[in-house]
């Protein structure tokens, strides 16, 4: 989860949760002012309360029949509250604070543990800040099509594009069906326009909206930002915050491995980032037109060790989808 996210969903529940309070002691106010009786059986109870505690802790033997007697009082200075406010037309929780959430009462924790609320609130939020880089909206795996896929078989590879696709499909689906129980990572390569961006945005709208992170950017992008922090810009603080997100997110999609300009720094960059997530046990899947034997010769040994030795290779095959569907229109 987006420790960033999650804060931000905490400090919104604590604002309602005041705001639920303030207008609780506003009701409280015009209860009292109509109806004195209400404010002294609150000063009441607040008596009782706190002679309760002072016997709990006194000695003697008749303790416990001091405290049933504050209890039998108490019981009936709550219902002689709820008669007068029923009397005077006011319900009977009129004086309570509104909570959105039964289950936390707006705290955000059953106990020590998350509240569903919360998570539900930043898998929300998560998927709301994907939209905005990503079109998930539109590119789920329920709109996938295989139609674009020939089923003639490649005599390169001995199997049709569609039957590799639909294997492809199948293995993002299990990718993110299962993804916190697993430490898979995937590397989709192929030609420009096969589906490779649209299949990790298909995954990375199934994982945000079970509530893990997701991190998504095109390696000229990253490489900017480690550049950024490396060298001092104007966008540092920025820089900053997006390496840590994709060094600890859960879930990190590198899109368009091999556009960008390769550096002795791009290839200590990539190594810094791979390596540390897969000594963490953090997913990746990095998106690339280059095939497999290109990766040492572009990057190096190291690098490519780790992709093509902990990394799932699946291959899109086929003929660029953008261009079928242009011809279409056309």
């Amino acid at each position: 989860m987006d420790k960033a996210i999650l804060s931000a969903v905490l400090r919104r529940m604590e604002r309602r949760r005041a705001d639920h309070e303030a207008q609780a002691e506003q009701r409280r106010w015009e209860v009292v002012s109509s109806i004195p009786r209400i404010g002294q059986i609150d000063r009441e109870l607040k008596g009782t309360a706190i002679r309760a505690v002072r016997t709990a802790f006194a000695s003697g033997e008749d303790s416990a029949a001091s405290i049933e007697a504050l209890r039998v009082k108490n019981l009936a200075l709550q219902q002689e509250k709820r008669e007068l406010l029923a009397r005077h037309g006011y319900p009977a929780n009129y004086l309570a604070p509104v909570t959105d959430c039964e289950q936390c009462k707006d705290t955000g924790y059953v106990g020590s543990k998350l509240c569903e609320c919360v998570r539900r609130q930043c898998a929300e939020e998560q998927t709301r800040q994907l939209s905005t880089i990503l079109p998930i909206e539109s590119e789920n795996f329920s709109t996938f099509s295989l139609d674009y896929y020939s089923s003639t078989a490649d005599r390169r590879i001995g199997s049709s594009p569609r039957y590799a696709m639909e294997n492809n499909l199948s293995e993002c689906r299990a990718f993110a069906d299962e993804f916190g129980s697993h430490e898979r990572n995937l590397l989709l390569y192929g030609s420009t326009g096969l589906g490779k961006t649209f299949l990790s945005s298909c995954i990375a709208r199934a994982v945000s909206e079970h509530g893990f992170s997701v991190a998504y950017d095109t390696a000229i992008s990253i490489f900017d930002h480690y550049n950024t922090v490396k060298f001092g810009g104007a966008a540092f603080e920025q820089s900053s915050a997006a390496l840590e997100k994709y060094k600890n997110a859960d879930l990190l999609i590198i899109d368009d491995l091999g556009t960008e300009m390769t550096t002795s720094f791009t290839i200590s960059s990539l190594y810094d980032l791979i390596n540390r997530r897969l000594m963490e046990h953090r997913p990746m899947i990095i998106n690339t037109n280059l095939q497999p034997p290109m990766l040492e010769k572009r990057y190096s040994e190291a690098i490519a060790s780790r992709i093509l030795g902990q990394f799932i290779q699946l291959r899109f095959l086929g003929t660029d989808i953008r261009k079928q569907k242009n011809a279409e229109i056309i």
